[in-house]
């Protein structure tokens, strides 16, 4: 299922970005052994979950292959809710509005439409296979975060609603005859005669290849990139560098949202507090004590993400602090614990109590609103290859994402994904003869098999993930600048045959390779948007351009990335 594709109006420039050479393998896939299914489906957050529920239900024979436990997912994490027009006086009309006045011009309406008037029906699904959401007087429970223009927020457990939304999913796609498999590292994507067959994985210390009529990537995000963030340590842009070596296009991804309000505690990554707080009346103040969002937006604390953490970000450079303050005294103690009991209890373990202390705060890296870029059917410019959730480019969010459409995209796109990838169905063939060279043969028998694969992370890998991360915090983070930026290109570059010579060391080399490959794609992209939108805020250059009203598409090419630039009024599926 593809027609004209977001990436074909993407035109070349000039020569090639500079940085990091892209080898076609993280490490040569010589194989163990061979399987074969209708559909791989590699992620089991949301997307990946939900794509697996419909494609089994619908007859398919349904892998999911998970790089950790379950549970370890970006979804679980998710507190504020699912952002749907489900409330009295609403409609998806307003939800849709809201969404394109968050993404700052670059939204995608024709999928925005798509995400708000399905996802009505796909929350209305998911309370039906058993997802237990919050209730107010026997009704659906709405709060409202920021960039909303009412309360649209459902949510389960009070805090707890990625959690609910992934065991409910898990449980769906099991009963519908998926098979769920955790422990899987996906290295490589497969491909025979221009298309995608199948995906090479890691488990039980060989290396497998999956062969398929179809695959589907929902790995996620790749704030692991970044020295603070909230994602979970799978987050590792694998999706995203995977299809990149592919050939796949990649776009938006120098639109990283940062939260404005992690717990500023010295982890990673950092515990999250759900915008929602804000939205039961906690305002931001400054070392101070003076309210931070006052008169900069007419929602106030409730602004758009991008707003907020641009705000807190200057106001912490202003009195040279590394926090603000969030002070949630107004929402009254029994409320807090009842709304909020997981980061309620997480404040009692910092020792702060939130009907009593302020709570300090400061952005993290939270959310990449680009990924493989997708029509609206999640199918990508590889023939076979689907992408859905965070790891995608739907154009649904922009340059920032609206709080709380994330979890809504996955129940969307994943099952068109699903539906679209076993309609395209074409079986792969016998065997898939892989053209390898001579070194690369000789390489693949450093691989790092075995259970010395996922055991730790080797110091060297430490070392350079440590400084990538610094690197990425200083010179992509919430400002950035043309020099910034180049310094993050020319430390990719200099080191770039340390990174990939890492590739070898097990999981969290492999892990490491892939976070350089989207370092590069995402500073690259950063470099070529003079301009500030959303996200992306450029202190060389603070205005928008109208005339980059569009996406910026990277792919490969050789051993090096192209880019090209796609308008929003050029040809979509």
């Amino acid at each position: 299922m593809r027609g004209p594709h977001p990436a074909d109006s993407a035109k070349p420039l000039e020569g090639r970005v500079p940085g990091l050479r892209i080898p076609r393998f993280l490490f040569p896939p010589i194989p163990a052994a061979e399987e074969r299914w209708d559909l791989v489906v590699v992620g089991a957050g949301v997307a990946g979950l939900s794509a697996a529920y419909h494609a089994a239900r619908a007859g398919g024979k349904v892998l999911v292959v998970s790089k950790g436990p379950l549970l370890d997912s970006a979804t679980r994490f998710a507190q504020g809710g699912i952002a749907v027009a489900l409330g009295e006086g609403d409609a998806p009309e307003s939800h849709f509005e809201d969404t394109l006045r968050a993404g700052a011009g670059l939204c995608w309406e024709e999928a925005v439409r798509v995400l708000v008037d399905e996802g009505v029906e796909r929350v209305q699904e998911l309370v039906a296979l058993g997802a237990a959401l919050d209730l107010e007087g026997g009704a659906l429970a709405f709060t409202r975060e920021g960039g909303h223009s009412r309360p649209r927020v459902v949510h389960a457990g009070g805090d707890a609603t990625g959690r609910e939304v992934e065991l409910v999913l898990a449980r769906a796609a099991a009963a519908a005859g998926a098979e769920l498999r955790e422990g899987v590292f996906a290295t490589d994507l497969l491909t025979h005669a221009g298309r995608c067959v199948g995906v090479a994985v890691v488990s039980g210390g060989k290396v497998v290849h999956l062969l398929a009529g179809g695959v589907i990537l929902a790995t996620g995000g790749v704030g692991q990139a970044y020295r603070v963030t909230t994602n979970p340590w799978p987050a590792t842009g694998d999706g995203p560098a995977m299809a990149l070596r592919a050939g796949a296009s990649l776009a938006d991804l120098e639109f990283l949202q940062f939260h404005p309000t992690a717990l500023a505690v010295g982890e990673n990554p950092r515990p999250l507090v759900s915008e929602a707080v804000r939205g039961e009346g906690a305002v931001l103040r400054d070392a101070r004590g003076e309210r931070i969002m006052e008169g900069r937006h007419p929602l106030g604390d409730l602004a758009p993400r991008d707003v907020v953490a641009r705000a807190i970000f200057e106001s912490m450079l202003e009195h040279g602090t590394d926090h603000v303050w969030l002070d949630a005294t107004p929402i009254p103690r029994e409320r807090f614990l009842r709304r909020f009991p997981n980061i309620h209890s997480r404040l009692v373990k910092e020792g702060l109590d939130p009907a009593r202390d302020w709570i300090p705060v400061a952005p993290a890296a939270h959310y990449a609103s680009g990924g493989v870029l997708v029509g609206l059917w999640g199918e990508s410019d590889l023939p076979g290859l689907f992408v859905c959730g965070e790891a995608a480019c739907t154009g649904v969010h922009g340059a920032n994402r609206l709080a709380s459409n994330s979890l809504l995209e996955g129940l969307v796109f994943g099952p068109r994904a699903a539906m679209a990838a076993l309609s395209s169905y074409l079986a792969p063939p016998a065997r898939v003869e892989l053209e390898l060279g001579d070194a690369e043969k000789g390489e693949a028998s450093r691989c790092c098999l075995g259970s010395t694969f996922w055991d730790g992370t080797p110091p060297q890998v430490s070392s350079l993930k440590g400084e990538l991360q610094g690197r990425m915090e200083r010179g992509a983070g919430i400002v950035r600048s043309e020099e910034s930026l180049l310094k993050v290109v020319s430390f990719l570059e200099e080191r770039g045959e340390e990174f990939l010579g890492l590739g070898h060391a097990g999981r969290a080399g492999g892990e490491l390779v892939n976070l350089a490959l989207v370092a590069a794609v995402l500073s690259s992209a950063a470099l070529a948007r003079r301009e500030s939108r959303g996200c992306h805020q450029r202190t060389d250059f603070p205005l928008e351009d109208p005339a980059l009203r569009g996406r910026f598409v990277l792919r490969k090419e050789g051993e090096g990335l192209v880019l090209g630039f796609a308008p929003l009024e050029g040809p979509h599926p």
